[in-house]
C-alpha cells in the first residue's frame, strides 16, 4: 500500500510539471490544506499558509466508509482562495489517471473478499486545486468499501452465500432471537436495509412479525425495520429499514414471533441483508 502512494504521488508530480506547476506533496509531513510551492525549478520551499483551500462538499473526515456497486459524487465547488479565483481542480482516483472539473461521480465497484475492516479494499482520492497566483491546495480521502450485501449463516455474517440450512424453535410468548455477528465492529454509514429471509415451515405454524436490530458494541439493540406477516406456508421473509445515521455495529439480530409444531428451516443461500445508500 505504501510503495503504492508513492508512485501515485510521484504521477501527481509529473502532471503539475506539465502545467508549469509544480506542487511538492508529503503524504507523512504535510497538513492536508496547505501545499509547498517551488519556485520555478529552484530547490528553495516555502509553506504557502494562504494557499487555495480545498473542499469535497460533505467530506469532513480524511477516511469515508461507502458501499460497493454505489456512484459517489464528489463536489469541489466550494473549495475556495483568499486571493484569487480557482481556475483548475483535477481529481486523482489510485494510480489509474487524473479527472478535470468541480465534480467527479466515482463508480464504486470492488472485489471484496473478507469482512474484516482491516481486508475491505481502499480507494485513495486526492483533490487539487490552483488558483491565479498558479499556487496549489491539497486534500487527500481514503474511501474505504463495505459489503453492499451479507448473507446470513451459522457462523455470522458472510460475504459469501452458503449452502447450509438451519432449523429452529418458535417460541409463542417470547419470541425467537436470532443473532448474527461480524468479526469486528464496522462503521455503517447512512442507508437503506433490506433483510430477506427464506424459510420452509409445516401447515400448523405461523409467523406473525419479524423485527430487525443492529447491534452496537455497548450491547444494545437498535431496531431498524419490522414487518407484520400471517405467513402460514414457505415463503421469503422481507423486512425493510433504515440506518439513520453514521452507526459502529458489530452484528445484526432477527425477532421471529409466531408459533410452530415443529421447527421452521431458514434456507441461507437465499437468506441477506442488502445495503443501499441514500441517494
Amino acid at each position: 500500500m505504501e510503495r503504492r502512494i508513492y508512485i501515485i504521488l510521484g504521477l501527481s508530480i509529473l502532471l503539475i510539471l506539465s502545467t508549469d506547476i509544480l506542487v511538492f506533496y508529503s503524504l507523512l509531513d504535510i497538513s492536508v490544506t496547505k501545499s509547498i510551492a517551488l519556485n520555478g525549478l529552484k530547490e528553495n520551499v516555502a509553506i504557502h499558509r494562504d494557499a487555495p483551500v480545498p473542499v469535497i462538499d460533505g467530506i469532513d473526515t480524511d477516511i469515508i466508509n461507502v458501499y460497493n456497486h454505489c456512484t459517489l459524487h464528489l463536489d469541489a465547488s466550494r473549495s475556495y482562495s483568499r486571493n484569487g479565483n480557482i481556475i483548475k481542480f483535477a481529481w486523482q482516483v489510485n494510480d489509474d489517471g487524473f479527472f478535470h472539473g468541480k465534480t467527479l461521480d466515482l463508480k464504486i465497484d470492488e472485489k471484496i473478499d473478507s469482512n474484516s475492516v482491516d481486508e475491505l479494499p481502499v480507494i485513495y482520492v486526492m483533490l487539487t486545486v490552483v488558483d491565479e497566483r498558479g499556487i496549489a491546495g491539497a486534500k487527500e480521502i481514503l474511501i474505504r468499501v463495505l459489503p453492499d450485501r451479507f448473507y446470513l449463516s451459522k457462523d455470522g455474517l458472510s460475504i459469501k452465500r452458503e449452502n447450509d440450512v438451519e432449523r429452529i424453535s418458535l417460541r409463542p410468548l417470547s419470541g425467537t432471537t436470532l443473532t448474527y455477528m461480524l468479526p469486528e465492529s464496522m462503521d455503517f454509514p447512512p442507508c437503506g436495509i433490506k433483510l430477506n429471509m427464506d424459510i420452509r415451515k409445516g401447515i400448523i405454524s405461523k409467523i406473525f412479525r419479524v423485527e430487525l436490530y443492529g447491534l452496537t458494541e455497548d450491547g444494545d439493540a437498535v431496531k431498524i425495520g419490522e414487518k407484520k406477516y400471517f405467513l402460514t406456508d414457505r415463503g421469503d421473509i422481507e423486512v425493510y429499514g433504515e440506518i439513520e445515521k453514521n452507526s459502529r455495529l458489530k452484528g445484526f439480530q432477527i425477532r421471529i414471533r409466531g408459533f410452530s409444531l415443529k421447527k421452521i428451516e431458514i434456507d441461507y443461500s437465499k437468506s441477506y441483508i442488502d445495503f443501499s445508500p441514500h441517494p
